[in-house]
């Protein structure tokens, strides 16, 4: 109920307030609050491999912000890319970003926040990266490549939200996140059907942590299954699709002249001249 400065620089201190605090295992009651007043402010999700996004779903304590963005990387955060914008007003919000679902991978797009029922009530927002891509003419497996792979997020809170007038009396404005929830499994484009497992697991808590590593098939290899495997490089690697995994071939040129070389030397090994026999 009183609040005082957050200062999680050293986690162990009496002012940390870490990303913990905003997870299921902390219970309902404990939230993650911004400063009074201060806006934007960002959330940012580093993640250092690469995952396939399904669903991020961010539930607000209290009124959720007038405006936000979504912004994913694939460059552990060198780059950042928008995935959706998000307004009350898209137009007075986010001038110049379309209002209308894409059409197409290329193109990005602001949703309209629907107004408040009830300025008290606590608000959740989803996020699923191939809901928006419905009406794109783009195979299922060309949008999970192109649209949701990410090795971090960032959720931008661009405008406070609106708070109810009482008289006599000024409610503080700031943005209050009681979860951020991230949904989804390791990215494998299409070359593996599963995760390997974990080495370890935590049975004291209810978050499944998802192992970055696929269990790679078609005779590709890697941690996201993003290469062929050695001596299976007689085609280019490519990305599994509806009607065609693009297995990897083996290499039956490197084959050949690695049987041919061991032939040569175990002939020539018979073949030395008499003196040295």
């Amino acid at each position: 109920m009183k609040c005082c400065p957050c200062d999680s620089r050293n986690p162990n201190g009496q002012l940390a307030h870490t990303v913990q605090e905003i997870l299921t295992t902390s219970g309902p009651d404990r939230w993650w609050q911004s400063s009074k007043g201060v806006n934007p402010v960002t959330l940012q999700l580093d993640l250092n491999n690469l995952f396939q996004l399904d669903n991020l779903v961010l539930s607000f304590k209290g009124p959720r912000p007038s405006s936000l963005v979504i912004e994913r990387t694939l460059d552990n955060g060198q780059t950042w890319q928008p995935a959706l914008y998000l307004a009350k007003n898209c137009e007075e919000a986010f001038p110049g970003v379309q209002t209308t679902t894409p059409l197409s991978l290329e193109q990005i797009y602001c949703h309209t926040l629907h107004p408040y029922e009830n300025p008290y009530q606590e608000e959740t927002i989803e996020f699923s990266p191939l809901r928006q891509y419905t009406f794109a003419p783009a195979s299922n497996s060309q949008k999970i490549e192109d649209k949701s792979g990410f090795t971090g997020l960032r959720v931008t809170l661009t405008e406070l939200g609106d708070v109810p007038h009482l008289p006599g009396r000024s409610l503080s404005k700031f943005f209050a996140l009681k979860e951020m929830r991230v949904m989804g499994t390791c990215m494998c484009h299409g070359h593996a059907d599963r995760c390997l497992p974990e080495e370890y697991s935590n049975l004291n808590s209810n978050i499944i942590q998802v192992n970055p590593v696929c269990d790679c098939k078609h005779n590709t290899a890697g941690i996201n299954c993003e290469r062929c495997a050695d001596f299976y490089n007689d085609l280019p690697w490519r990305s599994a699709e509806e009607e065609n995994t693009h297995t990897c071939k083996r290499n039956v040129t490197s084959m050949s002249l690695n049987i041919y070389t061991v032939s040569q030397i175990i002939s020539q090994s018979f073949c030395l001249p008499q003196s040295e026999l």
